[in-house]
This record gives C-alpha cells, structure tokens and sequence, in this order.
C-alpha cells in the first residue's frame, strides 16, 4: 500500500487526484452517492466506507447533514483532508481507520450502510466479504462502484502504463544532480554557477528534454513526461533552497513515478470484465448477501464503474 500511502500523503481527496478537490462532491459519483444517501429520508445512519482513501465520501455526506456516524478504513496511511476540515459538524461523528486493510478491521458497531468506491476490489475478497456481511447491520445496504474492465478509466490507466520512460527519466534526474552538486562546491553561489561547464552543461541537458517533450503538438504530448517535466521546473524554481532540501526535492521525483506507475498497474488488475463480474456475484452470494444486482455505471455514454447492490 506504500504507493497509495504516496498518494494520499499529498493531500488528495480522491484517487483521481486534483480533478476532485473536495472529495465526490460533484460528477457522476457524487450523483450516484447523493440519491443513496438520500434514499435514507433523513434518518440517521452509521456508515462505513471502505477502501476510503482521505475519506473520499465524506464531504458528501457533510454536505447533506448526514446525522449518525461515518467510518473510513484503508490499508495504506490516510488523512482527513482539508475538503473534511472545513466541513465538520456535530451531526456526524467521524473515526477514520489508517493503515488496516478491511480483512483485518474489527468493531463492535454493525452499519446501515456500508460502501466503498474503488476500494473493496484491492482486499482478499475471500476474507472482506464475509467481514462484511457481518458487519451489515439488519436491512444494512452495500453499495459499490468497482472498477470496469471496459471503462474509459482502465483504458487511460493502461495508455499511462505506456507513457514511463524511466531510462529517460533517470538521466534528467542525473542532470539536476549535476547541477545541484556543483551549486554545493560554490556554497550556494548562484552567480558563479553560469561558470561552470559541468552545470551548464546539465543545464542544457535538461532543457533539451523539456524542450523536447514540450514542443511536440498538445495532442501527442506524453502526459506522463509532461509532468515529469514539471517536476524538473520545480527544481529550479525552488534552487534557493537549502543543499538538503533541494536534495530531498530530487532524490523524491522518480520515487513519486514509480509509485503512480504502481497504482496504474494496480488499477487495471482490479478491474473486472463480465465473466470476472459474475463471478464476483457469486462469491458476495457465497458471503451471505441476498438481493445481489450487477450493473454497468455509464457517464457520458461510456462505462465507468460496476454498480453493485445487495443486503
């Protein structure tokens, strides 16, 4: 769970990243969420999200005045981001549940409703959905969006598995250190810097790729690299900074890739295509849940999710 733990250290309220900043407060899922919470009347409801992430639901519910309480369990290291924060209220009494994975979460507490977005399909089934049933609380309701083998989402995440090129990508990193060593031998001096051949030529070492990436037609742009590149400005941007910290800024660039590139590969491996959904259908119906229904969620015309339903 380290490159989920990567993730979400950095702030963001759902796995898509900077698209949603307050968590599922609009778009498809917050439709989805909204006419499930609603489907409540009002009633005050104790509700675990699994696989919550920085309690990607939450803000949602806030923003509903959902009463009752609300739980959030996620294997990797999570927070309760600023989209919670400045939500809170005294109608719903939060507990967020870091660094377990559902198969191993224990509480007394049975619940009304129990969901998860692309969360449950990343634990042993065999072991979270007898936990689950468990903890379903009598006319408890389990909803879920999965991830679709044929959604527009498994098909970008696939392109993005792609679009890492790491030999290319590690040479970059060379040649900020190039850079940042030699600032080091001139104690900081950036104007003697420009004096020396090794960063200046590092320097337009990395311009060459920038340039090269950047200057290609926006639609045959690598997005990937685009970022990279970013991350490359960044270290410039930011070379006043002490040897340490321009160290550290370095030093956590390709890590931060490699663990996007992990969630990619994640993310295509759960998702499920409808021989795989079936099955799945029965393992929730050898768990004890009834009611069971399977179907495809579409946004815009396209797939996006399995929406799943039982007791």
């Amino acid at each position: 769970m380290e490159a989920w733990g990567n993730f979400w250290a950095k702030g963001h309220s759902t796995t898509f990243g900077e698209y949603y900043t307050d968590g599922y407060t609009k778009g498809y899922i917050a439709n989805w969420w909204r006419n499930i919470v609603e489907s409540h009347n009002n009633e005050s409801i104790n509700i675990l999200e699994v696989g919550c992430g920085n309690a990607s639901l939450l803000p949602g519910l806030l923003d509903l005045n959902v009463s009752g309480t609300y739980t959030g369990v996620d294997a990797a290291e999570v927070y309760l981001p600023e989209a919670v924060e400045k939500r809170k209220n005294q109608l719903l009494e939060i507990t967020l549940n870091s660094q377990i994975g559902i198969e191993s979460f224990t509480s007394t507490q049975q619940f009304d409703l129990i969901a998860s977005v692309y969360g449950l399909e990343y634990s042993p089934l065999n072991q979270s959905l007898p936990l689950l049933k468990r903890l379903l609380g009598p006319n408890g309701q389990l909803k879920l969006l999965m991830h679709h083998a044929d959604s527009v989402i498994t098909a970008m995440s696939v392109k993005a598995l792609t679009e890492f090129d790491f030999l290319q990508m590690e040479k970059a990193i060379s040649y900020l250190s190039d850079i940042n060593e030699e600032l080091n031998r001139l104690n900081g001096d950036l104007s003697l810097l420009t004096q020396s051949a090794k960063a200046e030529t590092a320097r337009e070492s990395v311009n060459i790729f920038i340039s090269s990436v950047m200057n290609k037609p926006s639609n045959d742009r690598n997005p990937i690299l685009v970022d990279f590149c970013q991350s490359l400005l960044t270290f410039f941007k930011n070379i006043r900074l002490s040897s340490t910290e321009r160290r550290h800024l370095i030093t956590s660039i390709l890590p931060d890739f490699r663990a996007s590139k992990e969630r990619f590969t994640q993310m295509v491996d759960v998702a499920r295509n409808k021989h795989q959904i079936d099955n799945f259908k029965r393992q929730m119906s050898g768990a004890g849940f009834t009611n069971i229904t399977i179907k495809s969620l579409d946004n815009e015309g396209v797939p996006v999710a399995w929406n799943i339903h039982a007791n």
